[in-house]
Formats: structure tokens, C-alpha cells, sequence
């Protein structure tokens, strides 16, 4: 009798013909995302797995999954550091500049129509009122994402003090997101590693104490510690990245006014510490164009408001606050700018981090990686809450905050609820 063997489904499914989208391909897919993908950051990443995995079968569950997790270790936006990687793994360099941009234009035209329409009209009364309970509902909803940070990332002593020395450093210290992202990277490799070490020694020393000789050699050696992991050499990135990922600069650097030069370096230098997506960025975007006077305060939670109610990521911010510092040569430079770093980590050490995000060392980094971007997104909690107006704008964050943390719902709808609530308070003369 005649056997015959079956495959199982996931062997089919990975032995079956994939397509490989043109950069086209993806530059229009990117941009529809770009355009529905109100939240941006991890709330599209679902998006990105349905048309990605299910839809067009361009990577597996698994391959999209590795995707997910670099796209989360790199700054800038989640979602369109995912599709950058995405095209990278597909089409090379053309591809991933093609996901990236795509992603972001349709929130960079609508959020600097906004500007125009902010600077050109001003703010009517009742608008402003809105807007009011807009900002309080961001403060809101960036101390609910420091809260759920803190339940599900933070469990040693040592992140809860990592979290509070970023706190410390950002409100207090002035210092830059990058600084801070680089202090806990360092104390992660510190702490984590010693801690290891430590409880490796203990091991290695523990079959030296006399016992039943059960699983111990006859010579009452100890065991032979773990093998080290080996350095591995890591293969060149591609040659095209480092050219794509220097054009940005290019573009800033010959804008020619030595205001846009600032300006641009200024948000390179803040899109390299944007770990955690655009909140996290506010303190030092408050300490910089706040502090040195191109925007005020309520400008700055404007900018914040914006780029949170606009689809994308939440780094669209750069783009308002370029316009109305310096006008559309600002919105555009600022907008280039802050996106340049994290494509050029995507694409030159996108792949790097994907085989050796397992290792030892990256793994002890982003333990303290994730308490420092809890220490940012409290400072940024506290330096937007600043710009709050009174009791009722309080109130709408803390109930913003509150719900948030308790029911998984949408922040642009939450959003919409926390204006919605400040225009019916302003009518009752509250």
C-alpha cells in the first residue's frame, strides 16, 4: 500500500511563492497607511501585519514579528520604522526609503496645513477653548502610556531607578533625550551584565561545597561555566544606506539660512533620541525652541496636539513647529530632519539588530533602555501639563489618564471626547 506524507500547513505556507513588492508598490501601500493610521507608532503596527502577512503575504508571522521587535528598538516611529525594515528585507535601500516616506507624507501635508491655517488665522475663541481640552487630553494620554510602560516593562529595582534618574535629568538637568536613551543603554549593560555575572559566580562555585556526588564529576570539580558568546562579525550593511542615510543632511546643510541649518541639526540631533515615538522628545524640545525663544509654550503643546490628532507618528510635531518658526523652508527642513536619524539607524543597523537582538549585550541594553523612555514620558507628561489652564483642563487629563489605563480605547477618539468635553464646560461657564 502506497503511503503518502503531508505537509503540515505552516511548511506550505512558507514553501508557497511570495511576492516581492516594487518600490512603487510599497511607496503606495505606505501611503495609504500613512494616511489611515491615526495613532501611529505601535497602534498601526497591526495595520502593517495585515497587508503585510495576511493580505499580500510579502513575510511570514514570524518574519514580521522579528520586524516588529527591531522597529521597537531603534528611534523614531515604530510603524514607520516597520515598513523601512520592511522594504530593506524586500527591495534593499530603494524600497525601505520608499515604505519610510510614503508613510510619512500624508501626515507631514495635513499637519502643515494645519500650521498654515495656525499661523495665518490665529485661533478663534471657541477654537481655542477645544484646543485647550485637546492639550490636556495628550497630557493624559502620555501619563496613561508612561503608567502601562511601568506595568509591563519595569519588574527589577534598578529600572525603577533608571526611570526616575531620566525623570531627574529631563526635567531638572536639561538634558537631551539621546543623553538620556545613552544613560540607560549604559546602565543596562552595567547593572544587567554584573547581575549575571554575579549569579554565574555563585553557580560556578556552588558544586565546590561537599554533597552527594549525584551529577557532579568524580574529582569534585565544579562545572565548566557556560561558553562565552562569541563576538560575531557583523556583515556590511548595504552599500547604498550610508548615501541615503547622509541626503537628509545634505538637504538641511543647503537650505542656506544659518536659522534652517540650526534648526535642522537641531532636530537630527532630537530624532536620535526619540526612543518611545514623539513624546518622549517634548522636554527637550521645550528646553530648545521653548527656552530659546522660536515657539511659546502654548505653541509647543499646539505642536504636540496636532501631531497626535494628525495619522502618522507623533514626531509630525517637528513639522508644525518648523512652520511657525520659520515658515515652510522650516516645515520642511524639520520634517527631513528628525526622520533622517532613525531611517539611517534602520537602514544601516536594521539588519545588525535583527540577528543579534538575542545576544546577551542587547538584551541587557534595552532593559535599561525601556525605564529611561518611562523617565522621558513622565517629564513630557510634566512639562505639557504645564501648559494647562485650569481645573477643568486638569481634570479632562486625569480622567484621560485614567481611562486610558483601564480600557484599551482609541487615543484619537479619546481626543476628539477630551475637546468635545472642554467646548461643553465653557458653555456651561466652567
Amino acid at each position: 500500500m502506497k503511503t503518502s506524507t503531508t505537509e503540515p500547513p505552516h511548511r506550505k505556507e512558507r514553501a508557497a511563492t511570495r511576492a516581492k513588492p516594487s518600490a512603487g508598490e510599497l511607496l503606495r501601500i505606505s501611503s495609504w497607511l500613512g494616511l489611515v493610521g491615526f495613532g501611529g507608532g505601535v497602534s498601526v503596527l497591526g495595520m502593517i501585519r495585515h497587508v503585510a502577512v495576511e493580505r499580500r503575504r510579502w513575510v511570514t508571522e514570524r518574519e514580521f514579528t522579528n520586524t516588529a521587535t527591531v522597529a521597537q528598538m531603534l528611534p523614531g516611529g515604530a510603524a514607520a520604522n516597520a515598513l523601512a525594515h520592511l522594504g530593506l528585507r524586500l527591495g534593499g535601500s530603494r524600497a525601505a526609503l520608499a515604505g519610510y516616506a510614503g508613510f510619512i507624507l500624508p501626515g507631514a501635508l495635513l499637519t502643515l496645513a494645519l500650521a498654515w491655517a495656525y499661523v495665518r488665522f490665529g485661533v478663534a475663541p471657541r477654537a481655542a477653548i477645544v484646543l485647550s481640552g485637546l492639550n490636556a487630553g495628550v497630557v493624559g494620554i502620555v501619563a496613561a502610556l508612561a503608567i502601562q510602560m511601568v506595568r509591563s516593562s519595569i519588574g527589577r529595582l534598578w529600572q525603577m531607578g533608571v526611570a526616575g534618574g531620566a525623570l531627574l535629568l529631563s526635567i531638572a538637568g536639561g538634558a537631551a533625550s539621546g543623553e538620556i536613551a545613552a544613560m540607560g543603554i549604559g546602565a543596562g549593560l552595567f547593572i544587567d551584565l554584573a547581575a549575571k555575572r554575579a549569579r554565574l559566580e555563585r553557580i560556578r562555585r556552588k558544586p565546590r561545597r561537599p554533597g552527594p556526588p549525584v551529577a557532579l564529576p568524580d574529582e569534585g570539580q565544579p562545572l565548566p561555566a557556560p561558553a562565552s558568546e562569541r563576538p560575531g562579525t557583523s556583515r556590511p550593511a548595504h552599500d547604498r544606506g550610508e548615501l541615503l542615510a547622509v541626503a537628509p543632511l545634505a538637504f538641511a546643510a543647503s537650505a542656506g539660512a544659518s536659522g534652517l541649518v540650526a534648526l535642522g541639526l537641531l532636530f537630527f540631533r532630537t530624532g536620535l533620541g526619540a526612543y518611545g515615538g514623539g513624546f518622549a522628545i517634548v522636554p527637550q524640545l521645550h528646553a530648545t525652541v521653548v527656552d530659546g525663544g522660536w515657539i511659546t509654550d502654548r505653541q509647543l503643546a499646539s505642536a504636540v496636539a496636532v501631531g497626535k490628532l494628525t495619522p502618522g507618528p507623533v514626531l509630525l510635531m517637528a513639522t508644525f513647529v518648523g512652520y511657525v518658526a520659520r515658515g515652510l523652508p522650516g516645515a520642511a527642513v524639520a520634517t527631513v530632519s528628525i526622520f533622517a536619524a532613525p531611517f539611517a539607524l534602520v537602514v544601516v543597523l536594521g539588519g545588525w539588530l535583527l540577528r543579534a537582538r538575542s545576544r546577551r549585550p542587547v538584551r541587557a541594553a534595552l532593559r535599561g533602555l525601556t525605564p529611561a523612555v518611562v523617565g522621558l514620558m513622565a517629564a513630557a507628561a510634566l512639562t505639557l501639563g504645564r501648559t494647562l489652564g485650569g481645573p477643568a483642563d486638569v481634570g479632562i487629563a486625569a480622567a484621560t489618564a485614567l481611562t486610558l489605563t483601564r480600557f484599551p480605547l482609541s487615543p484619537v477618539l479619546v481626543l476628539v471626547v477630551a475637546g468635545s468635553v472642554r467646548w461643553a464646560l465653557s458653555l456651561a461657564g466652567l
